[in-house]
């Protein structure tokens, strides 16, 4: 064992015993006392908020693990232990200033400074680095040939920087344009010869988000999946550069050419355009430290007692990690991100779903799967999908649970995803019988499908949603909402997501029953999951399974 682990080790019958005493919603209902009981260790200071590759997040897995040996499941990680370790290749910058310079059609020189008018992103290889580029705006930067979009159509980009617009046109469905927009920019980049992407912004970036407060994310550290072979995985993974600039940088660099930035971003608020060289060339200095890290997936598997059904395998999935402490944080602050709700509580929701399927166990196999580094770009479940422990072939659903908000008695829950697939019905029907609502997505803008650990096996073919509570109370009132609302104002990553929020158990054990109501009746389902005729992920990613008519509601 490593050392570094040994004072937390010794520490954990410490955290057992300084674990408050059962608060509001517990009662005599053991299911919210278990709850509880299980958000109170991972949350606790003493694992220091979960942060992949430190002690406090090993505590963490180790524990899951415990819990799943306990309950008699069966090891589904690499080499018949619990785990999959997953590694990482994190870069942080080892300069103490980092600059892009512009030089611009008529002479002239830019320098912008990272933090300032420019966001850059660390590179993959150690010391220091010049990577200099003529540059060739290619519109949104987006490419899906099944969609007949390809904005790198006819550009020559080998050795120059492609410069795209943030996001994707306003007439995409929002969830369709958040995939393409999260994954289809670099992987094209990449292909296409470039050396790097620098995103500049449309003008409904500019009112969603000041550059003051995106500006804040420069000099962050920067992780990238390892593959076993050592080398970097993931969408458009060897792409030197990755840099957005602010609209003054971006009217300097727009200057001469076929359009200015004022006429770019007027025309994008209107729909697609095409790309054209820039005139000019973009350089950036830098200088990276390159650091390894590794950290793991937990898996266990309950085995399906139906001798033809136990060949597939329904998942149900939380994420175990969360962001850590602050980096530099004042004498007598807290620096704990807890992460109580985010996602103690979905972790609680899947151990306790196992607990209960274990006692009367599914024809179908379940495999419950607390990933890692979700808080990291979804890199613990996006390295499952392409290095899986078991056959991706067997897996025919994932339910993931990400940060429900169980300050609040919900009357209905949200799947994000229930409409694409028969799941829906299924988290329809076990809501009915539990006099809860399923709602649609309320906010369909934020394209919160493609933002959680689904999202990775959606992109195998694998139908999936992502339950959360939804925004009304039991009453028929929207306190929910309001609580949503304030947790995301006043603790979402922020010190305040620890257990001394107001959490109601009694929400927590039901939501925990519907869960497993849901996993239950999707693993003992006559057939499979299916994608619906003519669903854009379902024909994406799984051209040849057999899909289910849409069923129009009467």
């Amino acid at each position: 064992m490593n050392k570094r682990f040994l004072p937390l080790i010794a520490a954990l019958p410490l955290i057992a015993a300084a674990a408050p005493a059962p608060t509001k919603g517990t009662g005599a209902d053991p299911l919210a006392a278990s709850f509880r009981a299980h958000v109170a260790f991972l949350a606790d200071d003493l694992l220091e908020g979960r942060g992949i590759g430190t002690p406090g997040h090993e505590i963490a897995a180790n524990y899951i693990a415990q819990h799943f040996a306990r309950l008699g499941l069966q090891p589904a990680g690499d080499n018949g232990t619990w785990f999959q370790r997953v590694n990482f290749a994190e870069s942080r910058f080892a300069s103490e200033r980092e600059t892009a310079v512009i030089e611009t059609a008529a002479g002239k020189t830019l320098t912008l400074e990272n933090g300032v008018g420019l966001v850059l992103a660390p590179g993959d290889l150690a010391g220091p680095e010049s990577i200099s580029g003529e540059m060739v705006f290619v519109g949104y930067g987006l490419q899906d040939k099944s969609q007949g979009i390809d904005d790198f159509a006819g550009m020559d980009l080998k050795g120059k920087y492609a410069v795209v617009l943030a996001g994707a046109p306003d007439s995409m469905n929002s969830e369709v344009a958040a995939h393409l927009a999260r994954t289809s920019k670099g992987i094209a980049a990449l292909q296409a010869g470039a050396v790097g992407l620098i995103t500049v912004r449309t003008l409904k970036e500019a009112a969603r988000l000041p550059w003051e407060k995106f500006s804040a994310r420069a000099r962050l550290p920067r992780r990238v999946l390892l593959g076993p072979d050592g080398q970097a995985l993931g969408d458009g993974a060897g792409l030197k550069v990755r840099a957005s600039i602010d609209d003054a940088a971006a009217a300097a660099i727009f200057a001469g050419s076929a359009m200015s930035f004022a006429d770019v971003q007027a025309a994008a608020a209107k729909g697609p355009l095409k790309g054209f060289p820039l005139q000019g060339r973009f350089k950036i200095n830098r200088a990276t430290r390159l650091e390894r890290i590794s950290s793991p997936n937990v898996l266990g598997l309950l085995p399906g007692t139906d001798k033809t059904l136990a060949a597939e395998i329904v998942v149900i999935s939380a994420h175990s990690d969360h962001v850590g402490v602050k980096a530099n944080p004042k004498p007598g602050e807290d620096r704990i991100f807890n992460g109580a709700m985010d996602n103690a509580s979905g972790t609680a929701t899947m151990m306790e779903a196992a607990t209960a399927l274990v006692k009367a166990p599914p024809k179908r196999s379940v495999l419950f799967f607390a990933t890692t580094a979700e808080e990291s770009g979804l890199l613990g479940a996006d390295y499952f999908s392409r290095q899986p422990t078991v056959d991706m072939r067997r897996i025919v659903a994932d339910v993931n649970i990400d940060m429900p908000i169980l300050t609040c008695d919900f009357g209905d829950v949200v799947a994000f995803g229930g409409d694409r697939s028969t799941i829906g019905p299924v988290v329809a029907a076990a809501a009915k019988a539990m006099k809860l609502g399923l709602s649609p997505d309320p906010q369909p803008e934020e394209a919160v499908f493609t933002r959680s650990d689904h999202y990775p096996f959606v992109r195998k073919g694998v139908p999936s949603v992502f339950l959360k509570t939804g925004w009304t109370d039991t009453k028929g009132g929207m306190a929910c909402k309001d609580a949503e609302r304030t947790f995301r104002l006043n603790s979402y990553h922020e010190v305040s997501d620890q257990l001394d929020l107001p959490f109601d158990w009694a929400a927590a054990a039901k939501w925990t029953r519907l869960n497993t109501a849901i996993i239950r009746n999707l693993a003992n389902g006559r057939t499979a999951p299916r994608w619906y005729e003519g669903d854009y992920f379902g024909t994406a990613f799984a051209p040849n399974a057999p899909k289910a008519p849409v069923v129009k509601p009467r």
